[in-house]
């Protein structure tokens, strides 16, 4: 006599529902292609792994700079540097939780927002202590850069994820040479132009990010709003150049 088989758990039914969901979105973002949607997307979140890049490697200028110009001693210096990680720390944690709670799409934005404000405010440091306040707040903001990073990986097709998220490394390696440069440029005429010109990618960055950057639509199916998701991936797909309607 052959055994029937049980009814599926509790459980069982939400492991296949989630199997669903995770299968339709992604046959949804396949459908969606790659086009002018992903290099927008690619653009915005690139220019902010740019702007972590400058913003870490100008520490190296600016330390040499204030040791000279506000005599500080080699621990302060070390201790400025260690600020921004610590703030990074701190921002990943909070940041990468506001963004798996809340939204990929204000998590990027705040992340951006942050590191621009707060790369401007540098300039009008006026001593060692409100130095080390405005650079741990710019590492917070740093910490937030891995949301960018997911919200273009959530936008690319399966078959593409792998080959273009490598791409979006090349803006952290422009920021690295970047850095340099802008110091080689001012430096000698100020310290101060030299942080706000650091700041641009991000302010950039978060511009385009607002404009041109939609929620992501996993995160959204991962909410339950799946008319939302769905009518992102529709402007994903007509931004592509193809029809909606034929597609899905």
């Amino acid at each position: 006599m052959s055994d029937v088989p049980s009814p599926p758990s509790h459980g069982d039914k939400e492991n296949n529902i989630e199997k669903s969901n995770v299968v339709k979105i992604d046959d949804a973002i396949q459908a969606v292609g790659m086009g002018k949607f992903q290099r927008r997307v690619l653009f915005a979140a690139g220019l902010c792994f740019t702007a972590d890049a400058t913003e870490v490697m100008l520490l190296s200028f600016l330390s040499l700079t204030l040791q000279g110009e506000w005599g500080l001693t080699a621990n302060q210096t070390a201790t400025m540097t260690s600020c921004v990680f610590a703030g990074s720390l701190v921002g990943t944690l909070a940041l990468g939780y506001f963004g798996d709670h809340y939204g990929r799409r204000p998590a990027f934005l705040i992340a951006s927002g942050i590191i621009s404000v707060f790369g401007v405010l540098t300039a009008f440091a006026t001593g060692y202590a409100s130095l080390l306040a405005v650079r741990f707040m710019v590492g917070f903001g740093v910490g937030g850069v891995t949301v960018p990073f997911d919200i273009y990986a959530e936008f690319l097709p399966p078959s593409h994820r792998g080959t273009h998220l490598l791409v979006i490394e090349y803006f952290w390696t422009a920021g690295s040479i970047m850095a340099p440069l802008i110091a080689y440029l001012t430096l000698n005429t100020s310290w101060r132009l030299f942080v706000v010109l650091s700041a641009v990618p991000c302010i950039i960055s978060g511009l385009l990010g607002a404009y041109l950057v939609p929620e992501s639509p996993r995160w959204l199916i991962s909410v339950g709003r799946d008319k939302e998701a769905m009518e992102v991936v529709r402007f994903a797909i007509t931004t592509n150049g193809q029809d909606p309607d034929q597609v899905l």
